[in-house]
């Protein structure tokens, strides 16, 4: 820790004995009212109420629409690590109810905010990017977004294993372990994290790396909720200038021939890992007809390179291909999905790469969906991107990672679910649909011999057993247990709401990871 902020978080000790004295003893129950008036005390400028600008700005900001109606007691803004310690302290000690935000990109309703018993910890002012050891490694504050991360690295010709949309926030994407541009190659973004610095519910501010805090640098590779709130990641970078990429837009009919050759390209990603191809079959409701949109990118500025072969005698709708930089790309990707403002539920599950499973994942959602496509705003789509199975190796090398994936599982397929609609009366229909089709692609998937039993945390639902099925039962005994040692009062499985909690898994049979015996 740096002296400077050494002796920042011993100053609140004594603080916090005259804020004892102001509010009373610990470990009192605290209405959420009386904990914003609190901190609007011990963090001047910085809480802000429900009528307030920065309030409904902060509210306004999520991705989506579901998550900005909560509303929270007060937003509390920290500008630093210092405030933050300050914030989680008082929290504990008084047992304020909360949500962190960073990004705010998570689509189910209270992943990072909460409602009028709580108030939200909105973490966008804790930035700052910076390059160290030799621009080896960017550092940067968990508010920050990719696209702050990576108008540093682009200038240096430098990038990491991050986001592939600008706007999506560092903080959620890390610790949901993360799939970006480099993963092919790289593994998860959080495989090249080699420090985080968190802060405690007692308040106190520790670096986890491989040396320090080892265990815990270990869980919070999939973290979510359940250890401390991470104020700033460190991440290795990698040497990158242009690279060939963009979108394409396909007629629904290719999608047998686009599906097949995505097999082969997955297949292939294991002696060229410097691709990236996502797909998703989608109803369009504007065209009023189904479309394939594809997300493309190799990291060389090369057009059609031997990875795509099985590609070139197609021919797109609409071509948006180019040698362009990776920041252009995430903001075209952005401007492609800016954001939700009515419904939204996305579920995920992953299974081994194949072709015909996912068209018929797609006659089942047009069997359910259909019939709402003239209800406003409806639209869906099922999308798939590889996870080759060169992905566990990189763990292993970077000091494994808590999922539940090896090598012997061959090359796999994450899929995602989105649904979006706008009146609130189509909420029941919607998403007993969209959980209907998630329930008939992992049956089915166990049926032909091709289910995973891991979830990609940053595609999943909060009614989705993320942790139970993405790791193993010795795994989460173990992340059980570093929570126990780093939250030894269970304060952040009362206190914290959002994200996927290890608690509800404490003192169960565990046997729902799904034993490979039985897959």
């Amino acid at each position: 820790m740096p002296l400077s902020l050494s002796l920042a978080v011993a100053l609140f000790s004594t603080f916090a004995c005259a804020l004892q004295a102001e509010f009373g003893t610990p470990e009192i129950d605290l209405s959420a009212k009386t904990c914003c008036n609190a901190l609007s005390s011990l963090l001047p400028g910085k809480v802000f109420w429900p009528s307030s600008g920065p309030y409904i700005a902060q509210q306004s900001s999520y991705y989506s629409g579901e998550q900005a109606t909560m509303t929270p007691a007060c937003r509390v803004s920290p500008e630093s690590t210092f405030d933050v310690s300050r914030i989680l302290e008082f929290a504990s000690a008084r047992k304020c109810h909360f949500a962190v935000r960073t990004g705010g990109h998570m689509a189910w309703t209270g992943a990072s905010n909460i409602g009028s018993e709580g108030f939200a910890i909105d973490m966008q002012r804790v930035k700052g990017v910076e390059l160290l050891e030799n621009k080896s490694v960017v550092s940067f504050g968990a508010g920050s977004r990719w696209r702050d991360v990576y108008a540093l690295l682009q200038p240096e010709n430098l990038t990491t294993v991050g986001g592939r949309v600008g706007d999506v926030g560092v903080g959620g994407f890390l610790l949901g372990g993360g799939i970006g541009f480099l993963s092919a190659e790289h593994g998860f973004g959080s495989d090249n994290v080699i420090n985080y610095e968190v802060v405690l519910a007692n308040g106190s501010v520790i670096n986890a790396n491989r040396e320090q805090h080892s265990n815990l640098y270990w869980a919070l590779k999939l973290g979510s909720t359940n250890f401390g709130v991470v104020t700033r990641f460190d991440m290795l970078t990698f040497p990158q200038g242009l690279v060939w990429g963009g979108s394409q837009f396909f007629a629904i009919k290719d999608a047998p021939v686009l599906l097949e050759r995505l097999v082969t390209f997955t297949e292939k990603l294991a002696t060229d890992p410097k691709g990236f191809f996502g797909l998703s079959l989608a109803w369009n409701p504007e065209a009023k007809d189904y479309i394939i949109w594809t997300l493309q990118t190799y990291l060389q500025p090369e057009p059609y390179p031997a990875l795509w072969s099985e590609f070139v005698s197609l021919t797109p709708l609409v071509d948006m291909m180019g040698i362009k930089s990776l920041v252009d790309i995430t903001e075209e990707f952005q401007e492609a999905d800016p954001g939700k403002r009515g419904r939204s539920r996305w579920l995920s599950m992953t299974y081994k790469a194949n072709a015909q499973f996912h068209l018929d994942l797609h006659v089942k959602g047009i069997e359910l969906f259909e019939p709402y496509h003239n209800h406003a705003g409806v639209h869906w789509a099922v999308s798939v991107q590889p996870i080759p199975a060169r992905f566990a190796t990189v763990a292993a090398e970077n000091g494994g990672n808590p999922t539940c994936l090896r090598g012997s599982d061959g090359d796999l397929w994450v899929m995602l679910i989105t649904t979006d609609w706008l009146d609130p009366s189509d909420d029941n229909v919607m998403n007993t649909n969209a959980e209907a089709l998630l329930k008939w692609a992992e049956n089915e998937a166990r049926r032909r011999d091709l289910f995973s039993p891991f979830i990609y945390m940053n595609y999943a639902s909060g009614s989705e057993s993320v942790m139970a099925r993405s790791t193993n039962h010795e795994t989460l005994k173990k992340m059980i247990q570093v929570k126990k040692t780093y939250d030894p009062q269970d304060s952040f499985d009362t206190l914290w709401h959002g994200g996927f909690k290890l608690s509800q898994y404490e003192g169960q049979n565990t046997a729902m990871n799904y034993d490979r015996s039985e897959l």
